[in-house]
């Protein structure tokens, strides 16, 4: 009796034993887990902070090949891009053999789709862990043979961009875990390339809008030259600087938003743009990033040909602010576009003062966020007018230069907004041949609140137009009114 106690006794103290280190065993393996995915986690916040530097093709590839898998400990990795013709898979970054010396690759090669298990995973838009690639059909050899091997598409909208690859000389080396980290990183380069692509075609458009208004420009100068060498008497001539200029309102046309684009960002809403001559120092200006919606009214030093050119360099600034620099508050984009433009007049090597008046709106539900450079915006609400001033310094050289000041307002349902270049208050008219004003203005507008946004322009329109009578337009006029 006593020995069988004895017998339990122990028993019982073994599997004690036997559950303690299961336990340890269980919590090793717990920690273990814990600090692979906290390293993983480490590499993909590195790896992000790289990528956000990033703004070309070869910066983006070259930073997965660094700062990603690199990281990750891998000692061998290979990032394909397609060619223009979408035909061949082409080496263009690489970490380990591969990378000997800075940014260059060895014996770089190109697949063909279907070729290897690159190949492959670009063909069937699949990622692939290959274990032992001594026994896999696919596996081609670059600069060594290696036994492992995994591959992951680059994905976007269902289109294959490229491949990550990395080999490793042992079988088994490669876990689900690797798997899900590169699938990881193949998502943020994705999204990052197709980011650059779209970024380098606005830079193409910009350069050849530029490039056409400085052909035209010194077609214009010619022409202008030679007609006062002739004393205007040239019919022909006249009609060539016509139509140049003609051709510069294209230019300029093709700057501004389309119709479809306003329509579909500011659905209640009218622009009412009439430039004194063919072409225009004043324009209006469109955008949507991050779920907000920017617009503005802009007035350009003079009109005519010279307001032109610089409203091509204004636009282009914002355009700039907004895309490469991805700023979506009022105030620091006018900071910016400021910038730019010193900038791009400073290239010159000649004194400009040049500039532009502005008032920027941002416009997202019902919150309203506004900077201005010399002219305001107005609300309209329940009958009055609230009148929100911006900074009295323009956007351009200025001697108490100081950030622009970003104002914010709550809209209720009903809210009108208007935003406005001076062309109309300024320009002459009536009965003793005086200007509009401000007074008679906000008038108007007050009395036609209960009007649709479209024939809210049909009277502006026709109240101008009325005023002036037979008297020359004097400015560009630009006038722009969202109801919320």
């Amino acid at each position: 009796m006593i020995r069988l106690d004895t017998d339990y006794h122990n028993k019982s103290q073994h599997r004690m034993i036997i559950f303690n280190l299961m336990e340890e065993a269980t919590s090793n393996n717990e920690i273990k887990s814990l600090r692979t995915n906290a390293h993983y986690l480490e590499v993909i916040n590195t790896f992000a902070s790289e990528l956000l530097k990033t703004r070309t093709t070869d910066e983006i590839v070259w930073a997965v090949a660094k700062h990603a898998i690199a990281k990750l400990g891998f000692i061998d990795c290979v990032v394909y891009l397609f060619d223009d013709n979408n035909e061949f898979l082409l080496q263009r970054a690489a970490h380990g053999p591969k990378n000997p010396i800075y940014f260059d690759i060895k014996n770089p090669i190109k697949l063909k789709i279907g070729q290897g298990i690159c190949g492959n995973v670009a063909l069937t838009g699949l990622p692939e862990l290959v274990l032992d690639t001594s026994i896999h059909e696919k596996y081609m050899i670059d600069d060594a043979t290696r036994l492992s091997e995994i591959a992951v598409p680059i994905m976007s909208e269902g289109r294959v961009l490229g491949v990550i690859d990395s080999e490793h000389p042992d079988k088994n080396f490669y876990t689900q875990e690797d798997l899900r980290i590169l699938i990881t990183i193949a998502s943020m380069t994705s999204f990052k390339l197709v980011e650059a692509d779209v970024q380098q075609e606005l830079l193409q458009h910009r350069d050849h809008l530029e490039n056409l208004v400085d052909i035209k420009t010194q077609e214009l100068r010619s022409t202008i030259d030679q007609l006062h060498l002739s004393n205007f008497e040239n019919e022909n001539l006249l009609k060539d600087v016509t139509d140049s200029i003609s051709y510069a309102k294209n230019i300029q046309t093709a700057i501004l938003p389309s119709r479809k684009i306003i329509k579909k960002l500011l659905r209640e809403s009218f622009i009412y743009y009439k430039p004194k001559d063919i072409v225009a120092g004043d324009f209006y200006w469109l955008q949507e990033r991050n779920n907000k919606v920017l617009f503005a009214a802009a007035d350009c030093t003079g009109h005519g040909v010279p307001g032109a050119m610089i409203s091509v360099v204004c636009n282009n600034a914002l355009n700039r602010s907004v895309r490469e620099y991805d700023l979506t508050d009022p105030g620091k984009i006018l900071d910016k576009t400021r910038d730019i433009i010193k900038e791009e007049f400073e290239k010159s090597g000649k004194e400009v003062n040049d500039g532009m008046d502005i008032a920027l709106c941002s416009l997202e539900g019902i919150q309203l966020k506004y900077a201005g450079a010399l002219i305001p915006v107005w609300i309209i609400r329940d009958g009055k007018i609230i009148e929100i001033k911006g900074d009295r310094q323009p956007i351009g050289k200025y001697v108490h230069q100081k950030p622009y000041t970003t104002h914010t307002l709550n809209l209720q349902k009903g809210d009108t907004i208007y935003i406005f270049s001076d062309g109309f208050v300024d320009q002459f008219g009536g009965e003793k041949g005086k200007k509009f004003k401000t007074q008679p203005f906000r008038d108007l507008l007050l009395k036609i609140q209960d009007k649709i946004m479209y024939d809210q322009k049909t009277i502006i329109y026709k109240t101008f137009e009325d005023w002036k009578g037979n008297l020359e337009q004097i400015d560009d006029v630009c006038m722009i009114g969202v109801r919320v």
